[in-house]
């Protein structure tokens, strides 16, 4: 099934403060677009509420805020492996199993058994990383159009 889905216009935010970032010349916050793709993450204890992820071309896999894992009754167990967060610095995290489900409107793929990483600490948003999202579908952004397509990689 393939998807089409517009940017999200969000105010952007300094990562340190939480706070309104504001345009030099108009004293206005400023604007941005980012590409998010609607989903539900879900445990074999409880299906999560339909949100929202952010298509993240540098992230490796998929990371969950540390509430939406409690939520889920996730298993958590620690990894040997640090995260770098939006900061900059490397954090403690966890993992664990969920089943990913992208689309909306009675219209979604297929359930996607993933690994999910929860930093320590902070409060990310969903993020959608490479792994295994980019491996099973063919992503296209049409930066000109703040939009991007989603159609599942079919091996020529």
């Amino acid at each position: 099934m393939d998807f089409r889905f517009n940017y999200k216009r969000t105010v952007a935010l300094n990562p340190g403060t939480r706070k309104p970032i504001l345009d030099a010349d108009t004293g206005k916050p400023l604007e941005v677009y980012h590409p998010v793709v609607p989903i539900t993450v879900s445990s074999p204890r409880k299906k999560g509420p339909a949100t929202e992820g952010l298509l993240d071309t540098g992230s490796d896999g998929i990371v969950i805020p540390r509430s939406i894992a409690d939520y889920l009754e996730l298993d958590l167990k620690p990894s040997g492996r640090p995260m770098r967060i939006a900061d900059g610095r490397n954090v403690k995290r966890f993992v664990s199993r969920a089943t990913l489900e992208i689309g909306r409107a009675g219209r979604y793929c297929d359930p996607i058994e993933v690994e999910v990483s929860v930093p320590a600490e902070g409060n990310p948003p969903i993020l959608i990383g490479r792994a295994p999202v980019f491996e099973l579908f063919v992503v296209t952004f049409v930066e000109a159009e703040k939009r991007f397509e989603m159609r599942p990689y079919r091996k020529s």
